[in-house]
Parts: structure tokens; C-alpha cells; sequence
């Protein structure tokens, strides 16, 4: 690997650890600045096949498939009395690993996929949550920014073990 693709790996790398930090410390707003109005945010339905047949998991049913209007929805709706599922809110904890930087255009695009794991407490509850898989993420350069400009979540569970899923990947 040169240098220059080392250094393109560590901006997505920062950019994605940054994300994490917003989610974490529930700044939704800021997190929402880092989406492109093209946005589509998806979580297709795992599904399980026979053999080594893939995708292993749906191209037609998601868990949500979002666009920036309906994710803007879900962020404004966590700021009133009607989340029920998230008040109080969920402490989490996303660490991300596996970067790679799959294809790049200097000034315009760049596909990056990374691995994500979700730790996820809720309230007093001694139970606790672990969400794994894959995040095959688009990004666009915008107004000297890269904005997410989509993302498709392939959680690694078919049966998803959590209460609710009203938290962001």
C-alpha cells in the first residue's frame, strides 16, 4: 500500500470514527449534517440460503430502508416524548474496523466499506445488546466535505435479539 492510499484510508477511518462519536454521544443533528440529500439508508432482511449462494441476505425487504426526508423523521422524532423506545436514550458504544476504501474519485465519490460492532445498555437492565455485520457506505464530496450518501447495513444476525432497532447504524 503507498502512502497516499494509507492517508485515504485514515480520512475515511476518521471520518467514520467521528461518526461513531456522534451516535454515541447522541448528537443527532451534527451526525444528520453528515448526509447528502441524495441519501438512501438501508438494512436489507438476512436471510439464509443453502450452500454458498449469495447475497445471503434480501435485495427487496429491509429492516428500514430510509431516505434523507424519513431519516430526518427519525431524528426529529428521538427529540420528542412519543420516542418511547429510546427514553431514556440507549448508551452504545460502535467500534469500527476492517476499513477499506474500495474505489475512489478524487473531489467527487468514494465507496468504503467497514465492519461495525453496536454494544447497546438500556436503562437499568442488566441485559444488553450486540449488533455486528458489514457497512457498504457511498460517500459524495460536497462543499469540501464528504457526505454519506449511502449506506447499506448487512447485520451478520438473521434474528435480530433486541427489543427494538430504533437506534442508528
Amino acid at each position: 500500500m503507498n502512502v497516499e492510499k494509507m492517508l485515504l484510508k485514515c480520512e475515511f477511518e476518521q471520518w467514520l470514527y467521528d461518526e461513531a462519536q456522534l451516535l454515541d454521544d447522541i448528537e443527532f443533528d451534527d451526525w444528520f449534517d453528515l448526509m447528502h440529500s441524495s441519501l438512501r439508508y438501508q438494512m436489507p432482511v438476512r436471510t439464509n440460503k443453502e450452500g454458498v449462494e449469495r447475497p445471503d441476505y434480501s435485495t427487496e425487504m429491509f429492516t428500514f430502508n430510509d431516505d434523507i426526508e424519513l431519516l430526518r423523521l427519525r431524528v426529529d422524532r428521538l427529540k420528542t416524548d412519543y420516542a418511547w423506545a429510546e427514553i431514556p436514550p440507549s448508551r452504545t458504544r460502535r467500534f469500527v474496523s476492517n476499513v477499506r476504501v474500495k474505489d475512489f474519485v478524487e473531489g467527487e465519490k468514494a465507496v468504503v466499506k467497514s465492519y461495525l460492532l453496536i454494544y447497546r445498555s438500556r436503562s437499568t437492565d442488566i441485559q444488553h445488546d450486540l449488533i455486528s455485520g458489514e457497512r457498504n457506505d457511498e460517500f459524495i464530496f460536497e462543499e469540501g466535505k464528504w457526505k454519506l450518501a449511502k449506506r447499506i447495513f448487512i447485520v451478520d444476525q438473521t434474528t435480530i435479539n433486541t427489543r427494538n432497532l430504533a437506534i442508528f447504524v
